[in-house]
């Protein structure tokens, strides 16, 4: 199960609305050459959900070239509640229409000078010829992608 880390300078309040923030989402999308981005946020219940869908071109290895298109409609839904001072999520993607999908949790905690964002995910592609090479593929694609995420939001909190 991969998992990421990105480690903030500011505090889980300043990181969480940031990362739940529907303009900011948003302007990391486009940010990273992503297109026809839909974003909604909601509060429920004491729960936070987002639904970010989006066209995202990727370059693909050769073995998946001849099954897959280069450019995809990712979505991408997260449901965020507090847990004394962490806020602990739980994420699902979707890429439409490859049988290809990431379950994750997430964590954003506090630490003695800011915050962490820690998230583990599991990927699972229905290719039955290629679903382990896909499915590692999706991953190491999955953390550069979220490393480019996270590099963003640090860049915009400054």
């Amino acid at each position: 199960m991969p998992r990421f880390r990105f480690e903030y300078p500011h505090d889980v309040a300043t990181v969480f609305r940031l990362i739940t923030d529907p303009d900011a989402l948003t302007k990391r999308c486009e940010a990273l050459g992503e297109r026809d981005v839909k974003v909604e946020v909601s509060e429920e219940g004491g729960t936070t959900k987002t639904r970010i869908a989006r066209e995202v071109e990727q370059e693909l290895p050769g073995f998946a070239k001849k099954l897959f298109k280069p450019t995809n409609v990712v979505v991408e839904r997260e449901e965020w509640r507090s847990d004394g001072d962490r806020k602990i999520g739980t994420g699902h993607l979707k890429i439409v229409g490859t049988g290809a999908s990431i379950d994750s949790t997430i964590e954003l905690s506090p630490t003695g000078s800011g915050s962490v964002y820690e998230i583990d995910f599991q990927v699972s592609a229905k290719a039955p010829l290629i679903r382990k090479k896909l499915e590692s593929f999706i991953g190491e694609t999955a953390l550069e992608s979220l490393r480019k995420q996270h590099e963003h939001f640090a860049r915009v909190l400054g």
